[in-house]
């Protein structure tokens, strides 16, 4: 059994999540002095907040394919990124902007939510809202895409690395 903090934190799990987002900080802040002391208490509350969020055992990853969407993540925010860049230095780009509805077999909470997020990294999109029954929402700036078939490839990605334990 895991020691836990009062109030029953588990130790464990928040040392181990402590740890991964502090390597996280020192990643994008660096490793001077400030930086790493502001990164320790950051990582910690970070860890903590997470453990409320989302208990340990529920969730587990699968390596390879969360270390593939660590990769694309990065990927695809860069081409966001520049795609963003080139439709604001030309605006007269050929766009046909519009809603699109996408149905997700990810049930609504932590885990559509995080797809949704995910999803937003995609060019041209952006979801707007969900509902009980599937449906998300999404904002496009070009109609003519196959926005669902991005999503589609984009949730099975997601769903092949992580896990929900006692899942149905």
């Amino acid at each position: 059994m895991d020691a836990a903090l009062p109030g029953k934190v588990p130790l464990k799990p928040l040392l181990l999540r402590a740890a991964a987002y502090f390597l996280f900080w020192i990643v994008l802040a660096g490793t001077a002095p400030k930086d790493l002391a502001a990164g320790a208490v950051t990582a910690v509350i970070a860890a903590w907040a997470s453990l409320g969020l989302l208990p340990p055992g529920e969730l587990a990853f699968r390596p390879m394919p969360a270390c593939t969407l660590f990769l694309r993540f990065l990927w695809q925010s860069l081409v966001t990124g520049i795609s963003v860049a080139r439709i604001a230095l030309h605006p007269d780009m050929p766009l046909r902007p519009g809603r699109s509805v996408y149905r997700t077999a990810l049930p609504l909470g932590q885990r559509r939510f995080a797809f949704m997020t995910f999803a937003s990294l995609l060019p041209g999109t952006l979801p707007m809202g969900t509902d009980e029954s599937g449906q998300i929402e999404v904002h496009v700036l070009d109609t003519a895409q196959d926005a669902a078939g991005q999503l589609r490839a984009e949730e099975d990605r997601l769903a092949a690395a992580f896990v929900l334990r006692g899942a149905a």
